[in-house]
């Protein structure tokens, strides 16, 4: 079987939406400036309010004028079905269904099914901070180094998932920064860095008209090793009051990884820890 993305194979999880074709394709550059062998920006210690405006209506767009809907989106069930490519092979990919099971900011799961030659194969994963499991068709798969891989992989759930609900936007210990004004074709676009915590620098590109988040960028690191990843979010539609993206991109290094249709958004009042533990949820 070709071997497929570190991420996509390997973890196998996290999320949603396609959209961007070459004629709408957005500028990327280095997200958050942290090229190979760079050190680090430091983030200024408050946000810029400029920046912050943008955020603000960000927020409003997402939830209608209604920034008290936008508390719906911490406890969050979803399922799309789209592919994954190889890395080796152009244009080869396999067909998945992912479902993702969320509660802000520290639980979530996902598994991705696949059938490559007729033969399911289900990849399993469940955090909740600092804990992290992954299973292989039931079967534990074990980490090198598990505490480096639980933040890395956090780092990717918080800019593949819970980015385009702009929870990490919007929480106290968000700083928003760098606010660009650039031009895509006809497109006006506002762009910023967003500075999380322990997270790396998000780069988060909004349409300057309709104010909704288009693409999350971050360079995540792992054993000294970048990984620049990309996030395209299109196809926005209204589920349950919040304008929720249905066409989902990932990215590495500039090449399409994972191609994401989104089926079904829910979200329920609260979901119970026995979601995200492999040892209760069977």
């Amino acid at each position: 079987m070709a071997r497929y993305t570190a991420w996509a194979a390997f973890v196998g999880a996290v999320v949603l939406v396609v959209g961007c074709g070459p004629e709408k394709e957005l500028p990327t550059v280095g997200p958050s400036g942290e090229g190979a062998g760079a050190q680090r920006p430091v983030a200024p210690a408050k946000s810029d309010p400029e920046a912050q405006a943008v955020i603000d209506r960000a927020v409003k767009a997402l939830t209608g004028g209604k920034p008290e809907l936008l508390a719906k989106g911490k406890f969050c069930r979803c399922v799309m079905k789209g592919q994954m490519f190889s890395i080796e092979q152009a244009n080869q990919a396999n067909d998945t269904t992912r479902t993702i099971v969320t509660a802000w900011p520290d639980r979530f799961f996902s598994s991705n099914e696949q059938f490559p030659l007729g033969n399911r194969a289900l990849l399993e994963v469940w955090l909740r901070r600092p804990d992290l499991v992954i299973t292989n068709n039931g079967t534990p798969v074990p980490l090198s180094n598990i505490d480096s891989f639980e933040r890395f992989f956090a780092a990717d759930v918080v800019g593949q998932s819970w980015m385009l609900l702009l929870l990490p936007a919007t929480d106290p210990k968000a700083v928003a920064f760098d606010l660009e004004q650039i031009t895509a074709g006809k497109r006006e676009l506002s762009r910023l860095k967003l500075a999380l915590g322990e997270f790396p620098f998000y780069q988060l590109t909004f349409d300057a008209k309709t104010d909704l988040l288009l693409r999350a960028e971050y360079t995540n690191s792992r054993d000294n090793v970048l990984q620049p990843t990309t996030m395209i979010f299109s196809e926005h539609k209204i589920v349950d009051g919040l304008m929720l993206p249905h066409q989902i991109e990932c990215r590495h290094n500039g090449s399409v990884v994972e191609k994401w249709t989104v089926e079904k958004w829910e979200f329920p009042a609260t979901i119970g820890d026995q979601e995200f533990s492999p040892s209760k949820k069977k």
